[in-house]
C-alpha cells in the first residue's frame, strides 16, 4: 500500500516544470476555489443577512460618531459669543452712544459671525434674538426677541443649557435643524439674548449616503418624541402597518432584527443620533438584497468554471513559454567549460528571461575577455606605471628658477617683482610638494595669505583685507585648497569686476562641534537667478550641470562636496549674496572628523 503514494511522488519529481505548474494551479488554486465558493453558497442564508446588517450598524456608527463631532463643533460657537465682552455689552445695551454702539458691533461683532460662518461650512445662519432693545438692532444677526418662531417654549430654557430642535417637513427627506441656547450677562445671573443657529441638511446628508436605499426600503426620522419629521417610503406602507412598524423599533432593544410586513422578509433597523435626538428607522426587504446572487445560482457556477478553465489554459501557455526558454537556456550551460564560451543564440525577447538570457551572454563574453585578455592587460599595467614615473613634476627645478628670479628682481631695485616672485614660489611649493592630501588649517591659511599678498600687487588700493581668527587653528586638520578656490572667486568674480575701494574679510570661529570659516566682500554680489542656482546645487536640490563655469560657482561647489566627504554629516557650504553689495561664504566643518 505504502509504495502507490511513493511512486506517485517519484514520477511528480521526474515531470516537467510545465506540467509541475499546471497540476499545482489545478490542486492549489482551482479545485479549493470552487469547492469554497460552494461551500460559502450553501450556508446559513441569515448568517449572510446577519454579517450585512452588522456591517450596516458600522458604518452607521462612525457616521453617527461623525456627526456627533459635528454638533460639538456647533454647540461650540455658543461659547465664542458668551465669552465675548462685546457681544454681552451689545446685549446688555452697555453703551452710551449709538456711535459706540455700532462701532463696537461692526469692529467685534460681525466679524465674530463671518469667522464661524466660515469655519464651519455646517452652519447656514446664525441670529441672537435679543431679551432687552436698548439700541439699534443690526440685521441679519440680531432680532428681536418676539420674532423668534421656533416655539414659545424655547425661550424658556435655562441659562447655559442648549438644546436641538427640529422642523417637521412631512414627506421631505431634507430635515430643518435648528440649536439654540440662551445667552448670560456677566455674571451670568439674566439671560439677555438667545443664540439660533441654523445647521444645513450637509449635517445628515452622509447617514443617508451610508445606509444606501434602494427601490426596495424605507427611512423614517422621528424626533425625541416619536414624532415623524422626515420620512423616504418605496415601500407604500398604511397608516396601521406604518405606526406597527415603529412602535415595535421602540419596543425592542435590538438595534436590527426581521419582520415580516405584507407577506415578504423585512430587515428593520434602528439608529439613535444621541447629540440631535433623533432616531431613524430603516426598513428594507430582506429577498432585494440578495436576490442577484440567488436567481443567478447556477449561471454564477456556470461562469466561474468557465473562467477558470479559460484562465487555466491560458496559464498553462504562459508558463509553458517562460519556462521552455529556461530550459534551453539551462541546456546551454552545460556546453560551457573553462575553454569553451559560447553564446546563446535562441530566441531572446524583452522581458525577464530574455534579460537573463542577454545577461547571461553578456557575462560569456565577459569571462572570454578576462581569460583571453589578462595578459594583455598586465602589459598595460606595467606600462602605465612606467609613464607615471616618467610624467611625475620635479618641483625643485621650478622653485629654483622662480628663486633666481626674485634675486635678479632685487638686484635690480624691483621689489614688487620680487615679493611676486616669491610668494608664487611658496604657492607652487604649497601645491606641488605636499605628498599628502590634508594639511592644517593653519597651512591653509598662510597658503591663503600668500595668494592675497599676489593679487594685491595685481589690484593695489582697490583691495582691502582683513583677517580675524579666534579659534585653535595650529593642529586643526582639513584638506589641500579649501579656503584659495573661495578666495579666488570673490577677487575675480566680486572684486576684480569693480572700480570701487573692496573689502575681503576672512573670519575663523568655532564651538564645541564646528569650526567656522567666513569668507566676506563687499565686491559686485550675485545676480538672483545665478544665487539660486548656486544655493540649489549646495543644497543638493539641483544638479552641478546646470551651473556654466563662466559664471563662477563651480569651484565653491567643489569645495563644499570636498568639505562633506571630509568632516562628514553637518558640515558643508552656505552662500548669501546681494547684487552690487557683495557676498558671503560660510563653510562649516565638523570637529569630529579632523580630530
Amino acid at each position: 500500500m505504502c509504495l502507490i503514494p511513493k511512486q506517485l511522488a517519484f514520477n511528480y519529481q521526474n515531470l516537467s516544470i510545465v506540467k509541475k505548474m499546471a497540476i499545482g494551479y489545478i490542486v492549489i488554486i482551482f479545485i479549493p476555489i470552487i469547492s469554497f465558493g460552494l461551500f460559502l453558497y450553501n450556508q446559513n442564508y441569515n448568517s449572510f443577512l446577519e454579517e450585512y446588517a452588522q456591517g450596516r450598524q458600522k458604518i452607521v456608527n462612525q457616521v453617527l460618531n461623525n456627526i456627533s463631532i459635528s454638533t460639538v463643533q456647533i454647540e461650540s460657537a455658543y461659547q465664542l459669543f458668551q465669552n465675548n465682552s462685546n457681544t454681552i455689552a451689545y446685549l446688555s445695551g452697555n453703551y452710551r452712544t449709538d456711535f459706540e454702539q455700532v462701532s463696537n458691533f461692526l469692529t467685534y461683532i460681525r466679524p465674530l459671525f463671518s469667522y464661524i460662518l466660515s469655519s464651519n461650512q455646517m452652519i447656514d445662519g446664525m441670529t441672537i434674538y435679543m431679551e432687552q432693545q436698548n439700541g439699534m438692532i443690526f440685521r441679519p444677526e440680531m432680532a428681536r426677541m418676539d420674532e423668534f418662531k421656533l416655539g414659545e417654549g424655547i425661550r424658556k430654557l435655562q441659562l447655559g443649557v442648549g438644546k436641538w430642535i427640529t422642523s417637521s417637513n412631512g414627506s421631505d427627506p431634507n430635515i430643518d435643524l435648528h440649536y439654540v441656547h440662551k445667552i448670560g450677562n456677566r455674571n451670568f445671573e439674566q439671560d439677555i439674548g438667545l443664540l439660533d443657529i441654523k445647521v444645513t441638511s450637509k449635517l445628515i446628508k452622509p447617514l443617508f449616503e451610508s445606509l444606501n436605499l434602494n427601490s426596495k426600503s424605507n427611512l423614517y426620522v422621528l424626533d425625541q418624541d416619536h414624532q415623524v419629521i422626515s420620512r423616504i417610503e418605496k415601500i407604500p406602507l398604511t397608516k396601521v402597518s406604518e405606526k406597527a412598524l415603529l412602535d415595535n423599533a421602540f419596543q425592542t432593544n435590538m438595534k436590527y432584527y426581521y419582520q415580516t410586513v405584507g407577506g415578504d422578509k423585512m430587515l428593520i433597523e434602528s439608529f439613535y443620533a444621541d447629540s440631535l435626538k433623533l432616531h431613524f428607522v430603516m426598513m428594507e426587504q430582506v429577498d432585494d438584497v440578495f436576490s442577484g446572487i440567488k436567481k443567478n445560482k447556477y449561471v454564477l457556477v456556470m461562469i466561474v468554471t468557465i473562467l477558470l478553465l479559460t484562465l487555466s489554459g491560458m496559464y498553462y501557455l504562459i508558463a509553458s513559454s517562460i519556462t521552455k526558454r529556461i530550459l534551453k537556456l539551462s541546456k546551454h550551460m552545460r556546453r560551457v567549460d573553462e575553454n569553451h564560451f559560447p553564446l546563446y543564440v535562441g530566441e531572446i525577447n524583452k522581458d525577464e528571461v530574455g534579460h537573463l538570457t542577454s545577461s547571461y551572454n553578456a557575462m560569456i563574453r565577459r569571462m572570454d575577455e578576462l581569460v583571453n585578455t589578462v595578459h594583455r592587460s598586465e602589459m598595460l599595467r606595467k606600462e602605465s606605471a612606467y609613464q607615471m614615473m616618467q610624467a611625475q613634476i620635479k618641483p625643485h627645478f621650478l622653485y629654483n628658477t622662480l628663486e633666481s628670479i626674485r634675486m635678479i628682481a632685487e638686484a635690480n631695485d624691483d621689489p614688487e617683482a620680487a615679493e611676486m616672485s616669491y610668494t608664487l614660489g611658496k604657492l607652487f611649493r604649497y601645491s606641488l610638494s605636499g605628498s599628502k592630501s590634508e594639511t592644517t588649517l593653519k597651512e591653509e591659511v598662510e597658503n591663503v595669505k600668500d595668494y592675497i599678498k599676489i593679487q594685491q600687487i595685481r589690484l593695489g588700493d582697490r583691495l582691502q583685507v582683513s583677517f580675524m581668527i579666534d579659534a585653535a587653528i595650529d593642529h586643526f586638520i582639513c584638506p589641500h585648497y579649501i579656503l584659495q578656490p573661495i578666495i579666488e572667486n570673490s577677487i575675480v568674480h566680486g572684486i576684480a569686476t569693480v572700480r570701487k575701494q573692496v573689502t575681503l574679510s576672512i573670519r575663523i570661529w568655532e564651538d564645541a562641534s564646528f569650526m567656522f570659516i567666513s569668507v566676506s566682500d563687499t565686491g559686485a554680489g550675485i545676480a538672483e537667478d545665478r544665487l539660486a542656482r548656486v544655493q540649489g546645487v549646495l543644497n543638493g536640490k539641483m544638479d552641478a550641470s546646470q551651473l556654466q563655469s563662466g559664471g563662477g560657482g563651480l569651484g565653491i561647489v567643489n569645495v563644499s562636496e570636498r568639505i562633506k566627504m571630509f568632516y562628514g554629516e553637518g558640515s558643508g557650504t552656505q552662500i548669501t549674496s546681494k547684487l552690487n553689495e557683495g557676498t558671503t561664504c560660510l563653510l562649516k566643518l565638523g570637529k569630529g572628523a579632523a580630530q
